[in-house]
């Protein structure tokens, strides 16, 4: 027998070992300024939630907080089996490059936090063994180039990037894999977490449309595919221009640059259902985003002291704290791993939120932009119930200003509903047993004055 051959099947092996192994879920971390506790706390309660680990978002990598944050995640994750990889956000240093930053070589700025991290006890492997190193974006930075990077760090990796922003990436065309496929080991896809926002009008909420075509490739191509779940996406912030208390600062020349709502209030528990059914086509799940405040979908810790790095906060967290969907989100990821369906975690009767964003649509604000996207949303009361097997006669039960304003059955697994006619006031999600009692309640309040569009959620218990 040609070694050749010996070699390809060594590899096809390590391929299905690799599958049955993985599974794992992490969530995307904004690498900022973060308080020691703070890095630690975000740890705890990420281990807390099932997740196994961080990818970290590093944009300018010559940011002074860059070195201190890494070294407090890396040295408190190390032998707590809760895994860090870095996710290099080409895209953001090209822009900080473009703004007079001297990180102006793409991935090769990277170089002295792979030669402190890489080797790191907390480092999550790859099915080859080897460190997982993950981007947002291409940035721009052509095949050679990043065939260059790979060759200066000895190919010592387990290559995951998100490349989607390049051309023939959702078609999954020969001519990307071609390109490209001999660079990666795996493929994530970001944009598809969330439907489009064309002409006012947004489809496929929840759906898995274009990581289809993309999953069957890289199964195909014997990589690997990363997907991305994540809550409905709102941003309109400012880079480097909001204080602590999210007084605008003035900077026009560092806008995030974008002001846009992508409607689907239903897209998590939608995606969380489609993605268990084809659990066992996927490699891994990352969840956008534990702390990317700008962007609103969040599921984690927001802190205070960030808010003069380059994860910029568009609201406090004590305002808009997002942890209720963290009960989800662990439910999902237990399914997941199990290949089965979502139950409560822990012999809980029930878990759930509700969440709804706090502004009215015939809301009138003076001077105000409303973000792009903004006819496509709706005042809606949004929930999801994830109740245990053997459940019965339970109804879930929505009041808004205190009208009810839906009332339905719901069954063991994940149920979930977004019904309209919310009103300004206290608004209420009840779980009601086969009698009428209430065994949980969520409550919160919505108002209509002006202001940002964020997300209010509030946790079943």
């Amino acid at each position: 027998m040609r070694l050749s051959n010996v070699l390809s099947t060594t590899a096809a092996v390590l391929h299905l070992i690799g599958k049955a192994q993985a599974k794992a879920v992490f969530a995307h971390y904004m690498v900022g300024t973060v308080d020691k506790d703070h890095a630690q706390q975000d740890i705890d309660n990420a281990i807390s939630v099932g997740l196994d680990g961080f990818a970290l978002n590093i944009g300018d990598p010559t940011e002074s907080y860059v070195g201190a944050t890494l070294e407090y995640l890396y040295d408190y994750a190390s032998g707590t089996g809760f895994k860090l990889f870095v996710s290099m956000d080409v895209s953001e240093s090209g822009a900080a490059c473009n703004a007079g930053r001297s990180c102006c070589n793409g991935p090769n700025d990277y170089s002295s936090i792979f030669s402190q991290f890489l080797s790191n006890e907390a480092s999550y492997l790859g099915p080859n063994g080897l460190p997982m190193i993950s981007t947002y974006s291409s940035g721009g930075v052509e095949p050679d180039a990043w065939h260059s990077w790979k060759v200066s760090l000895d190919f010592q990796m387990y290559f995951v990037p998100m490349f989607d922003d390049t051309d023939g990436y959702y078609d999954s065309t020969s001519g990307w894999w071609s390109t490209w496929g001999n660079l990666v080991d795996g493929v994530f896809s970001w944009e598809a977490a969330w439907p489009t926002v064309a002409d006012g009008s947004s489809t496929d909420v929840g759906s898995l449309s274009p990581d289809m075509p993309v999953i069957n490739s890289a199964s195909a191509s014997q990589k690997s595919y990363m997907i991305a779940l994540s809550t409905l996406q709102y941003k309109d912030a400012v880079r480097h221009a909001r204080n602590r208390d999210c007084e605008l600062l003035l900077t026009d020349t560092k806008q995030y640059g974008t002001n846009l709502y992508r409607p689907g209030g239903l897209n998590l528990p939608i995606r969380m259902n489609n993605i268990l059914g084809i659990a066992s086509q996927l490699d891994f799940v990352e969840i956008i985003t534990w702390n990317d405040g700008p962007e609103s979908h969040y599921i984690g810790n927001v802190w205070s002291e960030s808010s003069d790095s380059s994860v910029m906060y568009s609201s406090p967290q004590a305002a808009f704290p997002h942890a209720a969907w963290q009960p989800l989100v662990t439910s999902f990821i237990e399914a997941y791993k199990a290949g089965g369906t979502m139950a409560p975690p822990s012999g809980a009767t029930a878990v759930g939120s509700m969440w709804y964003k706090t502004i009215l649509q015939d809301a009138s604000c003076s001077g105000a932009t409303p973000p792009s996207g903004w006819s496509t949303g709706t005042d809606s009361l949004t929930w999801a119930i994830v109740l245990p097997s053997g459940s019965s006669g339970m109804k879930a039960c929505l009041t808004s200003n205190g009208s009810v304003i839906s009332t339905v059955s719901v069954n063991p697994g994940l149920n979930f509903g977004s019904p309209t006619g919310v009103q300004a006031g206290a608004q209420m999600l009840q779980l009601l047993d086969s009698a009428g009692n209430v065994v949980m309640t969520a409550t919160g309040g919505s108002w209509s004055e002006c202001g940002r569009w964020q997300r209010k959620l509030q946790q079943l218990n």
